[in-house]
């Protein structure tokens, strides 16, 4: 049997996916994001029970997000690799599993995150339907699942290092409560 060659569309969608999964840069992700994009965590009982990770967010408070947590890590130590991505070209969606292995400023302790991301991407437009122009897709939104245990000691390792951690931060860095 031959194999089938990806459509257009969803080599569009992979590639999106891979980007938003390792961005060269915090520019980068906003990019390839809607206007009206929001930012979300999953897990509802994680997310019920950890106001910070309550706020859905509009670009502008995901940026912020970033930027308000990215100074607890120590970057040239952290490092990410996809598993896997699936992506779903009916219902517009793709799934990433992937692991984030994160170093506190501060800590020598690497912290596996291990995390599924789903993506959902804008509905087509006038020039997508009639010329099949591909360019204006963007993550419509983005949810975020985190592994809980992983967050919790990414938290308290900041805590340890760093004090309390800034009231303006969100995510799985903030949790403080996984029972």
């Amino acid at each position: 049997m031959a194999a089938s060659t990806p459509s257009p569309l969803y080599n569009k969608l992979a590639a999106l996916a891979q980007t938003h999964a390792r961005p060269p840069t915090l520019e980068m992700i906003l990019l390839i994001r809607s206007p009206t994009a929001i930012h979300a965590w999953g897990h509802s009982y994680l997310v019920s029970r950890n106001p910070k990770m309550q706020e859905r967010m509009d670009n502008a408070a995901f940026k912020s997000h970033l930027q308000t947590t990215g100074p607890y890590f120590d970057h040239p130590k952290c490092s990410s690799e996809v598993h896997d991505i699936h992506v779903d070209e009916y219902k517009r969606k793709a799934t990433i599993h992937m692991s984030y292995y994160q170093s506190i400023l501060g800590s020598d302790e690497k912290v596996v995150q291990d995390l599924i991301w789903v993506l959902t991407f804008t509905a087509p437009d006038e020039a997508e339907t009639e010329r099949g122009d591909l360019e204006g897709i963007k993550i419509q939104e983005s949810v975020e699942f985190v592994d809980a245990a992983a967050s919790h000691r990414l938290t308290k390792l900041v805590r340890g290092v760093h004090g309390e951690i800034r009231e303006d931060a969100r995510g799985g860095v903030t949790i403080v409560n996984v029972d």
